[in-house]
């Protein structure tokens, strides 16, 4: 009993800071809907306030959630997320448990590849990124056709061009609203948070022309 006393106490010890009535609501909330914070621009506050109160919010989610606040990175690159992707998916309502849809993640798998394994740093326009996909990788461009189609439910032949264009700019808008991107008109450039990408799915960015022909 003692042990879940102390765990409970630790657990809150955030609630005694002046800035959690301001800020922990909304913090709460977007985490939960599977927001990354980390050093930049509106989420400097909010990743403040978690690494201010790392082990007392770690606990809170572990005791009342069942699930991990987790972080990756160091200094500048260090970033904040709950662990959706653990063996334990937590208590955490179903409307609020993020998980990323598969195109998105193997539109992510080519903007990986494109920028950090093909070393295009400098590409930061939507629409460069959609034109690179479409002309740069012609050898892959039937094969993520059909699988973006089967995952929309619809044929390769009604997924064009424009429709591939709107699937990455989609992509974008998602990776955006998670933090892993900042993305502003045509402009976009990824986070340090991006790079949980490739702790997730490294192998698999590795070998995205092979998993687009078998699947």
């Amino acid at each position: 009993m003692g042990d879940v006393y102390s765990l409970s106490d630790i657990a809150l010890d955030f609630y005694h800071d002046p800035m959690a009535a301001e800020l922990f609501a909304k913090l709460d909330f977007q985490l939960k809907d599977g927001m990354h914070f980390q050093q930049w621009k509106q989420q400097r506050p909010y990743f403040d306030f978690i690494q201010k109160h790392e082990n007392s919010l770690q606990a809170y989610y572990e005791r009342y959630f069942a699930v991990k606040l987790d972080y990756s990175g160091e200094g500048p690159t260090r970033y904040y997320f709950l662990d959706f992707n653990s063996g334990d998916r937590g208590r955490i309502d179903g409307d609020h448990r993020y998980f990323l849809k598969p195109e998105y993640v193997i539109i992510g798998f080519l903007i990986f590849k494109i920028i950090y394994i093909d070393r295009n740093v400098e590409l930061n326009s939507v629409r460069r990124l959609q034109a690179t996909i479409r002309t740069d990788y012609e050898e892959i461009r039937e094969d993520l056709y059909r699988v973006i189609a089967k995952l929309r439910r619809t044929t390769p032949g009604q997924l064009g061009n424009g429709r591939i264009d709107d699937v990455v700019a989609d992509t974008l808008r998602e990776f955006k609203k998670i933090g892993w991107v900042e993305l502003e008109g045509d402009s976009f450039d990824p986070l340090p948070a991006f790079l949980r990408l490739q702790k997730l799915y490294g192998d698999q960015i590795n070998r995205v022309d092979e998993l687009l022909k078998t699947h």
